[in-house]
């Protein structure tokens, strides 16, 4: 493991408020935040893949951003729902190479609904209501051994989350 690297891996249902976590360690510590939605929106239409292939292709291309981030950064952070099989196997290779640390985002699933309901339609991979309600109801089952839980039930300011961030991660 390259101990000097650090991966913050936002882990959460869509909706629960992993890219504005992501986006105040980016403003407050620093970190570069992945914002996957993003990724995937500009790697679908040069694709030539469908289905899980396009899935994996997305994995992999998180992996080489993180990688190129790493060579400038000593940080990054990513959103994941968690909920696809290939996430554990991203996750492993990630161990082997970088310290990572996981971060629980929680919020109910309706405020979640509600949350992805009221989204600019233009930043997000679109994705059916029935699929959404599969995927977060997957994401809420993900057992791992966090390092931060942070619960989003209520829209958390900017301020808890730098407290709590600081609270675990003293080095920031």
């Amino acid at each position: 493991m390259i101990s000097n690297k650090t991966v913050f891996i936002l882990i959460g249902p869509k909706g629960s408020g992993k890219s504005h976590v992501g986006t105040v360690l980016k403003k407050y510590f620093g970190i570069p935040f992945l914002n996957v939605d993003q990724l995937g929106l500009e790697n679908i239409p040069k694709s030539k893949l469908l289905g899980e292939d396009l899935i994996i292709e997305g994995f992999h291309l998180e992996e080489k951003k993180i990688a190129e981030i790493f060579q400038t950064e000593d940080s990054v952070a990513f959103e994941a729902t968690g909920s696809h099989a290939y996430f554990y196997v991203v996750l492993n290779r990630l161990r082997s190479s970088y310290a990572v640390k996981l971060i629980r985002v929680s919020a109910p699933l309706d405020k979640c609904r509600e949350r992805m309901a009221s989204r600019d339609p233009t930043k997000n991979i679109p994705v059916s209501s029935e699929l959404i309600q599969s995927i977060n109801e997957r994401a809420l089952m993900v057992r791992l051994p966090w390092d931060l839980e942070l619960d989003n039930s209520v829209d958390m300011s900017e301020g808890t989350i730098v407290a709590a961030f600081q609270s675990k991660f003293s080095s920031f």
